[in-house]
């Protein structure tokens, strides 16, 4: 498996594994101890977890597996904090003992000494980036993370914190988590104003300045592989993209390039991710080994501008 290499010399996988679905209780850790075992034995070595799924739950189990397979020395953990309270999502947690609290919390639950990149969960946009670089600059100084970062942040907000940080020496953000698939969406289309969704403002930033991205919901939360079935998505996908006519185009032109290629709806969804970008990598979660597989199959290809470009507009030249 390729790496991405983040500001700093953080070695990243080209793709990340999500344990959120602990998050489900119809997936007990037990049951995905053999997915995340067949990840490392692909070659992948990057894990996101964070305080607000399950509870916490989630940092723990993690931190149980690293340890029975020996593998936390080996890892690059994806810790993320601040997480707003669901009942207000409005009201944030960015203090300087709200960020060093969760920090700390989840590296007590994963049992270890330093992640390798700590993301704030959500922005607060009242808020300066004045007040939130120099927290985010302890964290690394003080040797709890190796690399800081963001998700649901806006570039606009991203661009204005690395050159506040710059001009005061302190360390930038090197990467941000955000809704990012061939599945197009908004804010408001998934249920909360908090996140931020792809658009082409935002496509244009990363691809200008090759800024580190890791893609969440990449597989379009089973609308494409659904709507290819003829099957009505669950709630979620319909939240998440019924409202956007421009999907069922995208859609036929995926399942016409699945044709022409051989690989599955999953495997290309998971490689545009990655190969619309130039440093981007998607961020994946599965309930068995045999999606895994599926969607790891696009370690073994890679899309072309031209198949990039026919994705997304129909057009080749």
């Amino acid at each position: 498996m390729k790496t991405i290499t983040l500001a700093g010399g953080v070695l990243l996988s080209e793709i990340a594994l999500g344990a959120g679905k602990l998050g489900d209780l119809r997936f007990p850790e037990e049951t995905l101890y053999p997915i995340w075992d067949r990840y490392t034995e692909l070659g992948g070595f990057t894990f996101d977890t964070a305080r607000l799924y399950a509870e916490g739950r989630c940092d723990a189990a993690l931190g149980r597996w690293l340890k029975s397979r020996s593998f936390a020395g080996k890892a690059a953990v994806v810790t993320k904090g601040s997480h707003p309270d669901r009942g207000n999502m409005f009201v944030s947690r960015l203090s300087c003992a709200e960020i060093e609290g969760d920090l700390d919390a989840s590296l007590n639950a994963l049992g270890l000494e330093c992640s390798a990149l700590h993301l704030l969960h959500r922005d607060d946009v009242k808020l300066p980036v004045e007040d939130i670089m120099p927290v985010l600059d302890s964290l690394v100084k003080s040797g709890k993370t190796r690399a800081v970062g963001v998700s649901n942040w806006t570039a606009s907000r991203i661009g204005q914190a690395n050159a506040f940080a710059r001009e005061n020496n302190l360390a930038e953000l090197t990467c941000c988590q955000a809704h990012y698939s061939l599945a197009q969406t908004t804010a408001p289309a998934t249920g909360d104003l908090t996140h931020v969704s792809m658009n082409d403002v935002e496509l244009n930033w990363y691809r200008e300045f090759s800024f580190p991205l890791m893609a969440f919901s990449t597989q379009g939360r089973g609308w494409f592989a659904k709507r290819a079935k003829g099957e009505e998505p669950t709630e979620a996908p319909k939240r998440y993209y019924d409202g956007f006519p421009e999907n069922w185009h995208r859609l036929e032109r995926l399942m016409k390039l699945s044709q022409e290629t051989g690989r599955s709806l999953s495997a290309i969804t998971t490689a545009y991710a990655r190969d619309s970008l130039p440093a981007a990598i998607p961020l994946c979660a599965y309930s068995s080994v045999a999606q895994l597989e599926d969607s790891m199959d696009a370690l073994r290809f890679t899309l072309t501008r031209e198949q990039v470009k026919f994705l997304e507009t129909g057009l080749t030249r």
